[in-house]
């Protein structure tokens, strides 16, 4: 048996070998690998096209049911009967309190200066109605805070295994499901609404659900679809959604805020839950987990997707599930700087983008004192901006790097700079230079935001894609799980900072965002990176045998 198991080869010269075995079989395989290669298929007008406008329409609608609530909270509350009815409370307590009461009659004389200066006599009593505002709704700043941050509470309990399934079993039935779960609860708000506070505070909870399972899923269904040198544009046009449904949902709702029909503010969570239900719907006819998968897609495509993700590392994304159940190396992970900078950058640009859709139409209505329907063009403009921006950007990322003017390292470290500086000097000069009697200021410095801003899809959004492709839906639920967290307790903490409404309560709003956005950028130009990391080498090799007798079995 001994005899009958030794190969021919083992007799040959070890020189020869070296110069004739080794020469044929690489020569043999070099002239496979290039009859193998398909031809590179153009990207506008093919199916992995129609897939990023689809994953656009998602995202798209799950960002206006989310949103529905900002423009809807403006034209809901009715503030002038919470600031008497706390002017009360204030008044039954004097004596109790005489500190904090002497303070908040400091707050109320600052604010009848600053309505002063703003020169409308109307704004001194809080009285909104020549400007639009007719909400019948008394709910307080806390109350309010914590309908904001319902729906973080509820993606905060998704977003850990989010990411996770969507790797095991495919982004196409988590999308299509957390889609549908925020449509019909947005359809059935009014209704909750009217029942009492708390049953549409469930609403949201059970909205952030399946809003944790959004961003996650998106990302793995981009690591399945984009080959790498269309990813940082892929990733962009899918995500527009994002700003396109802050620019219609602002202006959208805006408008129908101020029809007497059902009070308006109800058209909002019922015209969006419909978008939602179109968006379900278009979603499970043409969306797949993989180009495999796709009875849509055409052959070449097919066959140029999967060698493109297989050369790159990623061929986990398209092949069979098994390949997505070995042990994930955490303590590597766990050690990763550059993991930490891509999840600081999307920590930061989630925060600030929270901050914008949630709190930006109260301020232009309390503080700039604008009319409804100047609110809602104001509330757009850093959203409308950073559409052209974020494919501008995208194109020249994808374009520098093809043509080997910048690595993948200094492409993402200039975009996330150019995001987060851009934003910083925007937030400073909205808080210094902006007030009521000068708001065109506002025009400049929110577009200015956005126009910067925009760039982060070619920062650290592409940056998490490319340092381990292997663990993007898992590596997108962590990062999103601190977004979740954040966000989460801010609502409270600027409603706390709001409480009274006055100028310098805003413009500290401001100089947060300042702040955060230069820590962002200094932490990520240190330590980001645009490799696949050593963490994400190891483990795809150290399992390589056994994938490729999975695969042999399919």
């Amino acid at each position: 048996m001994a005899s009958s198991d030794k190969s021919p080869l083992s007799i040959v010269n070890k020189s020869s070998k070296s110069k004739i075995i080794p020469t044929d079989m690489n020569t043999s395989t070099t002239k496979a690998n290039e009859s193998k290669k398909p031809k590179r298929e153009p990207f506008f007008g093919k199916f992995r096209f129609c897939i990023a406008i689809l994953l656009g329409f998602t995202t798209f609608s799950y960002t206006s049911l989310r949103m529905n609530l900002s423009m809807g909270m403006v034209c809901m509350v009715n503030s002038t009967a919470i600031h008497l009815r706390d002017n009360d409370n204030a008044e039954s307590s004097n004596g109790k309190n005489s500190s904090f009461n002497d303070y908040a009659h400091k707050i109320h004389l600052k604010n009848l200066a600053y309505a002063e200066e703003c020169g409308d006599r109307e704004i001194k009593t809080n009285i909104h109605r020549n400007l639009g505002y007719q909400g019948s709704i008394e709910w307080s700043a806390s109350e309010q805070a914590r309908l904001f941050a319902a729906l973080f509470y509820g993606g905060f309990i998704t977003i850990w295994f989010s990411g996770y399934l969507a790797d095991r079993f495919g982004p196409k039935l988590l999308i299509g499901m957390a889609v549908l779960d925020m449509s019909v609860c947005s359809l059935l708000s009014p209704v909750l609404v009217d029942l009492n506070y708390y049953a549409f505070f469930v609403a949201r909870f059970l909205m952030g659900l399946g809003d944790g399972f959004i961003f996650p899923t998106v990302s793995s269904a981009n690591a399945c679809w984009a080959p790498p040198a269309e990813r940082s544009l892929m990733f962009a046009i899918s995500t527009l959604g994002n700003q396109i449904a802050a620019v219609v949902a602002l202006l959208l709702g805006s408008r129908l805020c101020a029809i007497q029909f059902l009070d308006g503010w109800r058209l909002i969570f019922l015209s969006f839950g419909a978008i939602g239900m179109t968006s379900f719907t278009l979603w499970t006819i043409f969306a797949a987990n993989s180009p495999d998968e796709s009875s849509w897609i055409g052959l070449k495509e097919k066959q140029m997707i999967t060698a493109s993700l297989t050369a790159g590392g990623s061929r986990k994304s398209i092949s069979s599930r098994r390949l997505n159940t070995g042990k994930v190396p955490w303590s590597k992970m766990a050690r990763s700087l550059p993991l930490y900078a891509g999840i600081i950058g999307q920590v930061n640009c989630q925060f600030c983008t929270m901050v914008l859709q949630s709190y930006l139409p109260t301020y232009l209505k309390e503080y700039l004192k604008l009319s409804l329907n100047d609110n809602g063009i104001y509330s757009m403009l850093p959203f409308l901006s950073m559409i052209f921006s974020k494919i501008f950007f995208s194109i020249v990322a994808d374009q520098l790097r093809k043509r080997n003017k910048l690595t993948d390292t200094q492409s993402v470290k200039l975009f996330q700079a150019i995001a987060n500086i851009g934003a910083a000097t925007s937030a400073f000069c909205m808080a210094k230079f902006v007030t009521c009697s000068n708001p065109q200021l506002a025009i400049v410095f929110l577009l200015t935001w956005g126009m910067c801003f925009g760039a982060n899809a070619s920062g650290f959004f592409t940056q998490l894609l490319l340092i381990a492709p292997r663990y993007s839906g898992l590596i997108s639920s962590i990062s999103t799980g601190f977004t979740y967290a954040v966000n989460g307790i801010s609502p409270s903490i600027i409603s706390a900072i709001i409480k009274h409404g006055a100028p310098s309560e805003w413009r500290t709003i401001w100089y947060i965002l300042f702040g955060s956005n230069l820590f962002c950028a200094a932490f990520f130009i240190l330590f980001a990176s645009g490799k696949q990391q050593k963490w994400a080498d190891v483990a795809e090799l150290s399992r390589s045998e056994t994938r490729t007798e999975d695969c042999q079995t399919d």
